[in-house]
């Protein structure tokens, strides 16, 4: 039992140490892209908000996240291995149940703790307008063919996006852009050169 208990460590280990240098919240191992807000449209307002509502009351089951089997994995084997070294007068089954124990119950707590983190609403509710104008910081590259993420400061909450251009450019990690488009809870950006240039053209 002692090597299946190493290598969950291992293995477990190394997804808890990506997520812990990235940010507890900075690395998503569930899904692609997820947005983390809820856009009101003004000429729609009533529907979207109830589309918001029931959003908020979707069933989350801790055993559906990676995150939980990363973390589970990994205090499961660090429990065993402790355990196997400093406790050889226990019996392997009495160590492979408080493994078992401690691995879900540490594996539940951290990823309902990232996925509240994750899904932690604005303080209010922000609308297509709100958006057009503001600057924001790339946070996954992304060009013209693909989509990437952004992270804006709209009402005193740093909130996520998925984003667009129409650049034939490569916006890099920590590259500011502004968000001239908004549909779906999808923004498109430009980046500082073409604003620069834009407003050059109007003066």
């Amino acid at each position: 039992m002692e090597s299946t208990y190493l290598f969950c460590l291992i293995i477990g280990g190394a997804f808890v140490a990506l997520s812990a240098f990235s940010g507890l919240d900075g690395v998503d191992f569930d899904q692609d892209f997820e947005p983390d807000l809820e856009i009101i449209d003004q000429g729609n307002k009533q529907g979207n908000t109830s589309i918001y509502n029931q959003s908020r009351r979707r069933l989350w089951l801790p055993f559906l996240s990676l995150k939980f089997w990363t973390f589970g994995s990994c205090f499961f084997g660090l429990t065993g291995v402790l355990l196997s070294n400093l406790s050889p007068s226990l019996s392997p089954t009495i160590i492979a149940i408080i493994s078992i124990i401690v691995g879900l119950l540490c594996g539940t707590i951290m990823a309902y703790v990232l996925h509240t983190l994750k899904n932690r609403p604005a303080n209010s509710l922000v609308r297509s307008d709100d958006l057009l104008g503001l600057s924001g910081t790339v946070e996954i590259p992304f060009n013209k063919n693909s989509k990437g993420k952004i992270r804006v400061n709209v009402k005193e909450s740093m909130v996520e996006f998925i984003a667009f251009s129409e650049e034939n450019r490569e916006f890099t990690k920590g590259e500011k852009v502004f968000i001239v488009g908004v549909e779906n809870n999808r923004v498109w950006v430009v980046s500082e050169d073409w604003m620069a240039k834009s407003s050059e053209e109007k003066s």
